[in-house]
């Protein structure tokens, strides 16, 4: 016999294929290794006292219990999310902060219809933070905002997922930030700006401005553009009563579609209405931005400024911010200082806003340490102000800003830009130290160098 052979034992018949291939009949009797029919179980003991095993929910329906964020739609305070989770397509990540990543994406409508958002999600693992406080904050003030219509901040769609993401129509992702922290020159950053403001160039420049050539001249006009459009979408928020408290070049974004500019970034925002984020023992600021009348600065702050080679400066980020990197200049402003516990107001942003269109019309200050130690140095020039005049013993009546600009730490500022748009003493008046006299927003709307724009 061939090895390997495969062989049947004479006393055993290979079974037919067909019978093989045969389905079991399926029998009424109730012969011993057969599973009882289903009508005999009812008297079995086994099966009569059996309690019902209850079957498990498909996938489905426990991935879209997560999905629509429904663990106890009866809790108090419950609104279910805008946005099913499995309608989202999350791409790439165009940012990331202390607490949050931002990513492009596309929400598919049931009809075949998708849309381009902008969503952000919340870090869970963020040490000595609570996260869904931070985030619950955003999520009320952006709710808030779009019922009301405010027109000053980025579209909010809704909420996606269970507290998955919070989700924006993708108006655009440049920011002045991003303008500025690329360009070289004035030149590079107002054509950047100058494309949302399309209509800026053709603006007749009949009011006189002072200095520059027609270049620069064109260039304050976008200048202003910029400028009231800033301050237009500050004002929407303020009469919401919500004020940001945290406007700067990184949270303004600028945008084709309204050919403007919008706040983004709204979770330390507070909202005077509904009593969100307006304890005044936690202080939310950005150290270079920030009003000075939101923290006291001690005398440890200004030595650590001495060892550090800075002059002046500012108290860090205190309460939900959390401090800025390694090498920022920043971070020596944080020791020693104290939130001074005064109440968020809107004009805490009319000084944000200051800051920041300094910074946008001086080239100098593009580099974001450079902006840094320029406050520090506006600092410097507030502490030398509150000292008397050698003979006089009289206190100086002068701006901070002007006392900056014409003093230590200003060397390398080129402010002609600001002088063709004849809009010093705009910036002067909305970053006055002086909260007393500080511009309001409204206020600074109405301010003469705007009439180059009529």
């Amino acid at each position: 016999m061939a090895s390997g052979a495969r062989v049947f034992s004479p006393r055993v018949l290979a079974p037919r294929a067909s019978a093989r291939a045969a389905p079991r009949p399926r029998l009424a009797s109730s012969a011993p290794g057969r599973a009882p029919a289903r009508w005999e179980r009812d008297r079995l003991p086994a099966f009569r006292d059996r309690v019902p095993r209850r079957r498990p929910a498909p996938r489905r329906a426990v991935d879209e219990s997560y999905d629509m964020g429904s663990y106890d739609p009866e809790m108090d305070g419950f609104v279910p999310p805008e946005i099913s989770l499995r309608s989202l397509k999350i791409g790439d990540k165009i940012g990331e902060g202390a607490f949050s990543e931002v990513y492009r994406g596309v929400v598919e409508g049931a009809d075949g219809a998708s849309e381009r958002v902008v969503a952000k999600a919340y870090k869970k693992n963020v040490r000595g933070r609570d996260w869904f406080s931070f985030y619950a904050d955003e999520r009320a003030t952006c709710r808030r905002l779009k019922e009301a219509g405010c027109v000053g901040v980025a579209p909010f769609l809704g909420v996606c997922g269970s507290d998955a993401y919070l989700v924006w129509r993708d108006v655009g992702v440049e920011t002045l930030e991003s303008c500025v922290a690329r360009a070289r020159s004035a030149e590079e950053a107002f054509d950047a700006i100058g494309d949302v403001f399309r209509d800026a160039d053709s603006k007749p420049t009949a009011k006189k401005q002072r200095g520059g050539n027609e270049e620069t001249k064109k260039r304050a006009l976008v200048f202003l553009q910029l400028a009231r459009s800033l301050l237009t979408a500050t004002a929407s928020m303020h009469a919401n009563e919500v004020v940001h408290r945290d406007v700067k070049p990184e949270n303004v974004l600028i945008t084709r579609e309204t050919r403007g500019v919008l706040l983004v970034d709204l979770g330390g925002a507070a909202d005077l209405a509904a009593n969100v984020n307006c304890d005044p023992s936690e202080t939310i600021f950005d150290p270079t931005y920030g009003a000075p009348e939101q923290v006291v600065r001690g005398k440890d702050t200004k030595k650590n400024f001495a060892n550090s080679g800075l002059l002046g400066g500012l108290a860090g980020a205190f309460g939900k911010r959390a401090p800025f990197g390694g090498g920022d200049p920043s971070r020596a402003l944080a020791a020693g200082a104290t939130a001074s516990g005064i109440a968020p107001c809107p004009r805490l942003d009319a000084f944000a806003i200051g800051l920041t269109l300094l910074r946008v019309a001086t080239p100098a200050l593009y580099p974001a340490d450079a902006m840094a130690r320029a406050r520090c140095a506006m600092d410097a020039a507030e502490d030398r102000l509150k000292g008397p005049t050698e003979g006089t013993g009289d206190v100086q009546d002068e701006s901070v800003l002007d006392a900056w600009a014409s003093g230590p730490g200003s060397e390398s500022c080129d402010f002609a830009l600001i002088d063709a748009a004849e809009a010093w003493s705009l910036i002067e008046g909305l970053a006055t130290w002086d909260p007393e006299r500080r511009l309001t927003v409204r206020e600074a709307l109405d301010h003469p160098c705007f009439k180059a724009l009529e």
